[in-house]
């Protein structure tokens, strides 16, 4: 597939993906049997559930949407029914960015693409147990897509902000609230990718990684933030996954909404160290993490993203997407509350138990 560009009438329709962990109904330990699952999937659902890296984990993949709530609705409904499996083969399903037991390694899935993955990364892939969830909200046309790629680079820190849900890994507290991202910034082609002045450019970088072998297609670029020639999308990958669908359904139309806001906006880069930081203090303190704009002036990530509501409320950007009130009151509420990483630390503190902490990430 060749990195082209597109134009099209569809635009601002969502999908997603999220990542799951198959994991022993008893104990919460992983079990690596996705190949022995995905025989069992219904045959009409086989385009929306997959097989991820390893063996212990699966993907959900919604059909293409038109909000937020259709999603959600499809990504329960295909989780049921696996989930319904697992219950005459002991297994349970369950997600958050990582999984808090100690490790010493995990088997890749058996295909030509994760081979390759295996051979060249070796040990950096094999405890690589971490969930994500991803939004592709589909726009008019490659062009629009830079563009609105462009003005979201530096808003990513606002998302994983909201979604922070790994702060365990390797049978321990790390100190950050999503050490996911720490893991996923070790390979390359992977963290927070680089302004583009032109569609042009991006095509050109692409065609000389596969070229060199680098990359077999778009899908091996690992950035926080991908544009999709394939979807016609852009895609925001940053987030930690969470079992709380309402914090997904949150998550999709807050991106959705700033992906439409973007449109009208001027694009005001920052220096790329800058977006490492705003990023890092996402990671390290979540919504309190200081958010340093272009003036280099500190606000808190909580304080932003209420900034931000307020700027699209005051554009009517959630009237034209028929987002309802309701969300933009439940997104306000939202950044003044726990994310689900403190949720874990909270539990943990109180236990000393991580059986306890996986039971928070358990999929009914």
């Amino acid at each position: 597939m060749n990195f082209k560009k597109w134009s099209n009438k569809k635009a601002f329709t969502v999908g997603s993906e999220l990542e799951v962990r198959i994991q022993d109904a008893h104990d919460y330990t992983l079990k690596e049997i996705s190949s022995k699952i995905m025989p069992l999937v219904p045959h009409d659902l086989k385009n929306n559930v997959q097989q991820e890296f390893l063996e212990c984990m699966l993907e959900f993949v919604s059909p293409v949407c038109t909000c937020a709530f259709e999603i959600t609705n499809y990504l329960q409904q295909y989780i049921q029914v696996v989930s319904k499996l697992g219950k005459e083969q002991d297994f349970i399903l369950a997600t958050s960015g990582a999984h808090s037991y100690k490790i010493d390694f995990l088997d890749a899935v058996k295909n030509k693409r994760y081979k390759k993955f295996s051979k060249e990364y070796g040990l950096l892939l094999k405890k690589f147990h971490i969930c994500g969830f991803h939004i592709h909200i589909g726009l008019s046309s490659s062009d629009e897509a830079l563009h609105v790629y462009n003005y979201m680079l530096d808003k990513l820190p606002l998302f994983l902000a909201l979604s922070a849900n790994s702060p365990f890994f390797d049978g321990q507290d790390t100190g950050l609230l999503s050490y996911r991202t720490q893991l996923f910034n070790q390979l390359p082609r992977a963290g927070v990718p680089e302004y583009f002045d032109s569609f042009e450019d991006i095509t050109n970088m692409y065609s000389n990684l596969k070229k060199a072998g680098i990359i077999d297609s778009a899908s091996d670029l690992w950035w926080d933030l991908r544009i999709s020639p394939k979807f016609h999308t852009l895609e925001i990958r940053i987030c930690d996954a969470n079992n709380d669908f309402q914090r997904l359904e949150d998550l999709i139309n807050f991106y959705q909404a700033l992906c439409f806001y973007a449109l009208n906006q001027k694009i005001e880069k920052l220096p790329h160290q800058i977006l490492k930081q705003n990023k890092w203090n996402a990671t390290r303190h979540g919504l309190e993490g200081n958010y340093q704009n272009n003036s280099f002036t500190c606000k808190s990530i909580k304080e932003y993203i209420l900034e931000l509501i307020d700027q699209m409320q005051e554009e009517k950007v959630f009237e034209k997407l028929n987002i309802k009130d309701e969300f933009i009151t439940r997104l306000k509420n939202r950044v003044h509350k726990k994310v689900q990483a403190q949720i874990q630390q909270d539990i943990f503190a109180k236990t000393k138990d991580l059986q306890e902490v996986e039971k928070l990430g358990i999929l009914i």
